[in-house]
């Protein structure tokens, strides 16, 4: 029991947090609401220091249903200075929509509750459990402005496409369950190693895992609702729906590809093949088109599901661990510069209230100077070039593809890279040599807890790429008992 509660220590300081929250938030007048954000903060912060003290010791709690390992760790760690930049972003624009309310924070501590379960979870009961918890809590948060149409039905595209999702993924875990007759990941990979699940049964397993996870990361040719949920939804909710969920997607995917389906690498390493590049294709080309900032970095996202998805190809043959570690280096690194593009685009809905034409960014270098290079900054990392966190994310990602002998996919990830390259240095072209057609006039305060994230944001983009070994050694040592409990 008492192994159980360490466990699940951070969990539980994030979920009393919510509650208190939740319960404090209608006693309060609209401007003393505006601390909650930091409430919530401070618990990421306790939650993240309870983590790290408790890395110490390696165990599995609850049945064997999540694991408290080094993997878990460096998820956990992840996700909640990702939730912690969320609501850096947030608290402002709330406020200036006159939607500060307390249920929004608790939202965020709830998603990222459901998202370390994910993570951590080693049985698929733990796992389903958990995504459904971020699945809800994400819907909501789409929708929070709810008397926007188009947050309305950026909410309702998600949900369906959600619940289509998460059919796909039960309908393939229980095929694995029936035939394995158990629910955790380590007795499912031996079940299947022994010859007891049959073949045709396995490939209709595998192919509908593919869907499952495809929708919930937004892969092609599952990736309609994307750009849809991240331009109706509040922008510092998309920057968190474009990040969160992939991160613990991905943590979940490394999992079940190489735990419970190691052995079957062959059947569904082509698949995945073929969902990478349909991915890249799909996200680097219609990203070209896109003259909403907010639609073009969904786009972007789905791009970068390609890149992810090479990894997590290079980690079912030899390579297993390079490429393993190069997908969760690759997901520090674009947590950060992600955030940080949505983030300059909450500093211009606050400070200007500009939409998020990309006709609004002409002029943004002689109007908002500082904005326009932090800009600068997250394209250039976005497009993966020094010495930014995301030139060496894909380096170090393509080399493992190469050295898992897929010379030639990597070849077919770098021409999509460079196709990448046209839409994000756009943005500074029309930052700095654009004129705006109209004088934009400055109505926002400034906000410094804004300021603080999309600081934390450039520090991290600049940090991954000059000083890696820090976060690639954790991403290496994370990897010590991933294949096994």
């Amino acid at each position: 029991m008492g192994h159980d509660l360490v466990a699940i220590m951070p969990e539980l300081m994030l979920i009393v947090t919510g509650v208190v929250i939740l319960m404090v938030d209608p006693l309060l007048p609209p401007e003393g609401r505006r601390g909650l954000s930091w409430l919530g903060i401070f618990a990421c912060l306790t939650a993240s220091i309870s983590t790290l003290i408790s890395s110490a010791d390696e165990f599995t709690a609850f049945n064997h249903g999540v694991a408290l390992d080094k993997y878990s760790v460096y998820f956990k760690v992840l996700l909640l200075g990702v939730a912690i930049i969320a609501m850096l972003l947030s608290e402002k624009h709330l406020y200036l929509k006159k939607r500060l309310l307390g249920e929004y924070y608790a939202l965020i501590l709830f998603m990222t509750v459901g998202l370390i379960v994910m993570a951590e979870s080693i049985d698929l009961i733990t796992f389903f459990v958990g995504l459904e918890l971020m699945a809800y809590c994400s819907y909501l948060l789409a929708g929070f402005f709810r008397y926007e149409e188009r947050s309305i039905e950026a909410s309702m595209k998600y949900f369906i496409t959600g619940a289509f999702a998460s059919n796909f993924l039960l309908f393939g875990l229980a095929f694995l369950y029936g035939t394995t007759g158990s629910t955790n990941y380590q007795e499912m990979g031996d079940a299947i190693r022994a010859g007891v699940v049959p073949s045709s049964v396995l490939a209709m397993a595998t192919i509908m895992l593919l869907v499952g996870f495809g929708f919930k990361v937004g892969s092609a040719p599952f990736h309609n609702w994307a750009p849809d949920v991240y331009q109706g939804s509040p922008t510092p909710a998309a920057a968190l729906l474009s990040v969160g969920p992939k991160i613990a997607s991905f943590a979940v995917i490394i999992k079940f590809f190489n735990i419970i389906l190691g052995s079957e690498s062959d059947t569904w390493v082509p698949l995945m093949i073929a969902l990478s590049i349909a991915t890249m294709l799909v996200g680097a080309t219609l990203a070209i088109v896109q003259r909403d900032l907010k639609r073009m970095l969904a786009y972007s996202s789905i791009a970068h599901v390609g890149y992810l998805l090479l990894a997590v190809i290079a980690s079912g043959q030899s390579a297993r661990t390079m490429g393993t570690s190069a997908v969760l280096f690759y997901l520090a690194a674009y947590a950060f510069m992600n955030m940080g593009a949505f983030g300059v685009l909450v500093f211009l809905e606050n400070r200007a209230g500009s939409s998020d034409s990309l006709d609004e960014m002409a002029g943004l270098g002689r109007r908002f100077p500082w904005a326009a290079g932090i800009m600068t900054v997250f394209m250039l990392s976005l497009a993966g070039i020094p010495p930014t966190a995301g030139f060496l994310a894909k380096f170090y990602l393509l080399a493992s593809v190469v050295d898992a002998g897929f010379a030639w996919l990597a070849v077919v990830g770098v021409l999509f890279s460079l196709v990448s390259a046209f839409y994000y240095l756009r943005v500074i072209v029309y930052m700095y040599m654009r004129d705006a057609e109209n004088e934009i006039e400055v109505t926002g305060e400034k906000s410094w807890d804004l300021s603080l994230g999309l600081g934390i944001a450039v520090a991290g983009v600049f940090l991954l790429g000059i000083l890696p070994s820090p976060v690639l050694t954790a991403a290496q040592n994370a990897l010590e008992k991933v294949l096994g409990y």
